[in-house]
């Protein structure tokens, strides 16, 4: 049986979930870094496979992975994507490239790439401190989003709509030394009730992309935090068809090799455009894939790490729509105490699973990341029978918070504005 590496950190898939889409086809190999969340689920992991240092140093993860005997490497944490392209590549095994990557998980590198190909127009600039503030705005304008060059879940990505108010928050953000990227506000369409973006997933072989599912998303809470997606998505066949090109096109000015991608497109009045290319597999994507289209997407990741993956057909329209819904944390910074309401939840007709990530008791850091509480899902008649089972859910399911200024008991349906 061959070796599959899985270099592992935050906002990956759950080890439990890898084992039983790959467990029957490779030994599982789990790479750990030296962070907490990796650390905290490590034994999780050696009951499901191997186990071994992951440091990000080139050489050394070289040497760790041949002793291991791998045939093949994939990332489903942001976190990893770049150090396992950099593995791949000096393996030999299939994967995006080196450049792609970087370029995958560089957003300045990314968008200038595009750019250069005449993929896209969107203006950004790198901050790396304080002095290239006037700098940086001069090239970009406002609005803007001022977000880390690495990195994913909105983390400390904002909007700056006033210049001073823009050069405030930067001087917060700046301290560490991290590098961050100033980009052109990209302004959506009106798409209510539906948000203004969607994702194209894809299958990357040998540069050439194979995109089987478009997936539609729930507006986002302020001021960039993602609550949900759904496929279909209610965008019209051609309008679905310009998406796939623009991410084909994206896909070959970055040079990607092989893997699984996630591109996320803004709908504009003048057509889709370019947020982000990633280089893994989208959040969540693979128990959506599994109900929506008998499809598993973390399986065809792996599958392709090996060198086995095939071509995907494209999901098509089963007449049901299937959504996922994470309900947001609260910005300001609080501690979960009890979720309510929760079974009867269950009693939608429709609705299919709640999962909660968090335990009463757990500590909310707030701030303006994508940190959902939890994932309801289900399935729908249609679009609209999708926001009746949302609404009925809103009217059901509450948390409680201890704030510093004392409890709250917030609604479901309240929580997209704490």
């Amino acid at each position: 049986m061959k070796r599959l590496l899985v270099p592992y950190d935050k906002g990956a898939v759950h080890p439990a979930e890898i084992a039983r889409a790959l467990g029957d086809t490779a030994e599982l190999v789990f790479g750990i870094p030296d962070s907490e969340h990796a650390k905290r689920l490590e034994p999780v992991m050696a009951a499901f496979g191997r186990t071994m240092p992951f440091t990000h140093h080139r050489e050394t993860d070289r040497l760790a992975a041949e002793a291991q005997g791998v045939h093949g490497i994939v990332a489903f944490s942001e976190l990893m994507v770049r150090s396992a392209g950099r593995l791949a590549a000096d393996l030999g095994l299939p994967g995006p490239g080196v450049a792609a990557a970087e370029a995958v998980t560089d957003k300045e590198r990314q968008r200038a790439l595009l750019r250069a190909a005449s993929v896209e127009t969107t203006r950004s600039a790198a901050l790396a401190d304080l002095d290239g503030w006037d700098a940086a705005l001069s090239v970009v304008g406002l609005p803007a989003v001022l977000k880390p060059a690495r990195g994913g879940g909105s983390r400390q990505t904002h909007l700056v709509t006033d210049r001073e108010a823009g050069r405030r928050l930067w001087a917060r953000v700046c301290g560490d030394g991290e590098l961050f990227v100033l980009e052109e506000f990209l302004h959506g369409a009106d798409s209510g009730p539906f948000g203004d973006y969607v994702s194209v997933e894809s299958l990357v072989l040998d540069g050439i992309p194979h995109h089987f599912a478009l997936t539609g998303k729930f507006p986002l809470a302020e001021p960039f935090r993602e609550v949900g997606q759904f496929w279909p998505a209610a965008l019209p066949a051609d309008q679905v068809n310009v998406a796939f090109d623009l991410t084909t096109a994206a896909l070959k000015a970055l040079g990607f090799g092989t893997g699984v991608t996630h591109t996320e497109l803004k709908l504009t009045p003048d057509g889709p455009r370019i947020i982000e290319v990633n280089g893994r597999l989208g959040g969540h994507i693979g128990e959506l894939s599994r109900r929506a289209a008998g499809l598993d997407a973390v399986r065809l990741a792996g599958l392709t790490a090996l060198g086995e993956a095939r071509e995907p057909k494209r999901v098509a329209d089963s007449g049901r729509v299937f959504w996922q819904y994470n309900n947001p944390a609260p910005r300001e910074a609080c501690r979960l105490t009890a979720i309510s309401g929760w079974r009867e939840v269950l009693e939608i007709e429709g609705v299919s699973g709640f999962t909660p990530y968090l335990r009463a008791g757990a500590a909310v850091p707030g701030g303006v990341m994508t940190d959902p509480l939890d994932l309801l899902a289900g399935d729908a008649a249609d679009h609209d029978d999708m926001f009746d089972q949302l609404r009925e859910a809103g009217r059901r399911l509450s948390y409680s918070f201890a704030f510093a200024d004392g409890d709250r008991i917030i609604p479901m349906k309240a929580l997209a504005d704490a």
